[in-house]
């Protein structure tokens, strides 16, 4: 079993932050956001693993090579193919074997042992978590058998019992062939293959975060530190300064006289003295002088609220 990592999304929804740091290669703690994706394929028992690129694919392939473990291999598309549309362009790299594919834009640590051995050819098996929150994701549901019935939007009213799509999936082997000529979203395979009772859904365990926007990032970033202070070897943190609950990335600076409350700083951005930040995430080569910023992206050039 080979792995395919999807990591070529236009990123839009984190927006302006993409255009600076290819979601997948944001810092999360050190590491990049795809990094706890491919761990996941790693110990799910993939051989190799594919991982495709289009925005800022340099970055992409960089983060990808710095975090594999093992061999890593890349398909470039220089025009986006949809989900199921990069499996197929990637054939030739994976094999004629079953594909366990992950999303790049997740974190957690997943025993994804349901998933990897429901080898079935003709058959899709989405790895799905009890839900924690219909209002905020998509659902799926079940049907007695473990056929995927129906999707429902976020908020949508029912008794039915329902998963979260945790972004992973095992593509049995005749699914891959099959797969479209890109592009091709993976909604599309996976509406025709539930129509024929061959989309199936497996529960796993373990924690699981997304983080598609800034505001989820930040989230993710600030709720592992638990109130704590990170900061990277790489960065400069003065004495004097006040860093609480916040992560201070690779290449960045603290200045003293500084207050950082629940932010996110990465990317080389500076703050400097007098300063105060709370719930932000600053990024990129921005100086940030006697300035009191609350709830902010702060990147160059653009400032966005959080939502």
């Amino acid at each position: 079993m080979n792995g395919m990592l999807l990591a070529a999304g236009r990123g839009e929804r984190m927006e302006p932050l993409s255009s600076l740091v290819a979601k997948p290669a944001l810092e999360v703690l050190g590491s990049p956001l795809l990094a706890s994706s491919l761990e996941n394929l790693r110990r799910a028992g993939c051989a190799e693993i594919v991982v495709n690129l289009h925005r800022h694919p340099e970055q992409v392939e960089a983060a990808a090579r710095n975090a594999s473990g093992g061999r890593v291999l890349f398909s470039r598309e220089p025009a986006l193919l949809g989900g199921a549309g990069g499996v197929a362009s990637a054939r030739p790299l994976l094999g004629d074997g079953p594909v366990l594919v992950g999303n790049a834009d997740v974190w957690g640590t997943l025993d994804l042992t349901a998933v990897a051995s429901a080898r079935d050819d003709g058959v899709a098996t989405l790895a799905v978590l009890p839900h924690p929150d219909p209002t905020r994701w998509s659902s799926v549901v079940l049907d007695g058998g473990g056929r995927v019935r129906e999707f429902l939007p976020p908020g949508a009213h029912g008794d039915e019992e329902r998963f979260l799509f945790t972004g992973f999936q095992l593509l049995g082997r005749e699914v891959v062939a099959a797969l479209p000529a890109p592009p091709c979203e993976m909604v599309t395979v996976w509406n025709a293959l539930r129509q024929a009772g061959r989309l199936r859904g497996a529960v796993v365990e373990g924690e699981w975060r997304e983080a598609g926007t800034p505001s989820a990032y930040r989230e993710l970033v600030v709720g592992s530190l638990a109130g704590t202070a990170w900061v990277h070897p790489d960065a400069i943190v003065e004495d004097g300064c006040s860093v609480v609950g916040s992560a201070v990335g690779a290449g960045c600076r603290v200045a003293a006289g500084a207050e950082i409350t629940g932010c996110v700083v990465t990317a080389g951005a500076r703050v400097d003295a007098g300063s105060t930040l709370r719930d932000c995430v600053i990024g990129g080569p921005v100086c940030l002088s006697r300035e009191t910023i609350v709830g902010t992206l702060v990147v160059p050039g653009r400032r966005v609220p959080l939502r």
